[in-house]
């Protein structure tokens, strides 16, 4: 015959082995959760009762107190979550959410019982702002993030807080400008260009006071061009070889190089301009 007691003594063996896996992984459990266990029994036991606030990390959390004063407790964790401990009951209990990006919120509580949670989940709503670009002269094309966004003046509605965009105006005969835009929510973010010209223009300059301008006659690139009193204006930039000729033939040459919008002043010599 079989001996049972053999059985009996695996089975005891089995039970115990079993018993203490169990009892080591409800300890493990324990000391990883042990905060969060201690926490539960405590606020049971003293009939405490909570509000835990989930809301974007750096929300300021107030309480609104009469006369809609304000009494800041504390700032939103990393985790998202803030907690609100009472003993006893709360009470006619209203909570203000306030972040820089987000729309303000409150929401009133008007009665969590002893040993109660209550979870208070913020709607976290973006503030929008709005984006508006004026070029002088206007007509220019706006260019937001490379897309054609039309032509100046402009306006873009609801774009979230913080948004970043760069900002590329363009109108011909005029230099192309770029600027950094970033929105704040609940507000207009304007952008005003003063369009510079791209073309250049030639002055020419003298220390006599009563000289007359129109005795010259004014080459660049072998072709003549005429002179709006001592100005030369609409002149392409770069590199350019002009030639200023005074009435009894006299010339002056001079090689130029000019940049855009820039107004070139060219003095004359004394010997040149004097009869």
């Amino acid at each position: 015959m079989m001996d049972e007691s053999h059985f009996e003594n695996t089975r005891a063996r089995v039970f115990k082995y079993s018993f203490f896996t169990v009892l080591i992984a409800i300890t493990c459990i324990g000391l990883w959760q042990k905060e969060a266990i201690l926490g539960y029994f405590s606020f049971r036991e003293y009939g405490e009762s909570r509000i835990v606030i989930y809301a974007e990390s750096g929300t300021k959390v107030s309480i609104v107190e009469s006369g809609n004063n304000l009494r800041e407790l504390g700032f939103v964790g990393r985790d998202g979550k803030f907690t609100i401990v009472e003993k006893g009951a709360i009470k006619s209990l209203r909570i203000n959410l306030n972040h820089p990006h987000y729309f303000s919120e409150d929401r009133f509580f008007d009665l969590v019982k002893k040993g109660d949670v209550t979870v208070f989940e913020s709607a976290m709503v973006p503030l929008l702002g709005i984006l508006s670009v004026r070029t002088f002269p206007s007509g220019a094309t706006v260019l937001i993030d490379g897309k054609d966004a039309g032509l100046s003046p402009i306006k873009k509605l609801n774009l979230r807080d913080g948004k970043q965009f760069l900002i590329d105006v363009r109108l011909a005969g005029y230099i192309s400008q770029y600027r950094d835009a970033v929105i704040e929510g609940g507000k207009t973010t304007e952008l005003v260009f003063s369009m510079v010209t791209s073309e250049a223009t030639i002055s020419l300059e003298t220390d006599m006071s009563d000289f007359d301008y129109s005795k010259l006659r004014l080459f660049m690139g072998g072709e003549s061009y005429a002179l709006d009193g001592q100005l030369l204006r609409n002149v392409k930039p770069g590199k350019h070889t002009i030639a200023v000729v005074a009435h009894d033939g006299l010339k002056l040459e001079k090689v130029i190089n000019i940049k855009p919008g820039q107004t070139l002043h060219l003095q004359l010599p004394d010997w040149f301009v004097e009869d």
